[in-house]
């Protein structure tokens, strides 16, 4: 299931969208995309502090592959991510989600 929210992702236009907002400044190998994945995983596993998701991570590591992560991250370089990525990175990629998939999300239609 989680590969399949996964798969809404296009690699292409979150990197477009983290270049625009300079996302990918000082980062050696934690990219926009991987910190989307890494946040989704937290919320689809209900995790809610560091420490379990970098937990969780490590006990799916076999999976991680192909999910397009190659590393499990340390808890630093995902605390400094948190604070240098800004939610407007996030917000974008929500959008660009949201507005190429609408017709598959069930519901109410967003509104801006």
């Amino acid at each position: 299931m989680f590969n399949q929210l996964i798969s809404f992702l296009d690699k292409g236009k979150i990197r477009k969208i983290a270049r625009s907002h300079r996302a990918e400044r000082y980062v050696k190998k934690f990219s926009t995309y991987n910190h989307v994945v890494v946040m989704l995983f937290t919320v689809f596993e209900g995790y809610h502090s560091i420490r379990e998701i970098v937990l969780g991570l490590l006990a799916n590591a076999h999976k991680l592959q192909h999910l397009g992560i190659n590393y499990v991250v340390k808890r630093s370089t995902l605390s400094e991510a948190n604070e240098r990525r800004i939610s407007t990175v996030f917000e974008e990629i929500y959008q660009d989600v949201y507005n190429r998939h609408q017709r598959a999300f069930s519901g109410q239609p967003f509104k801006q």
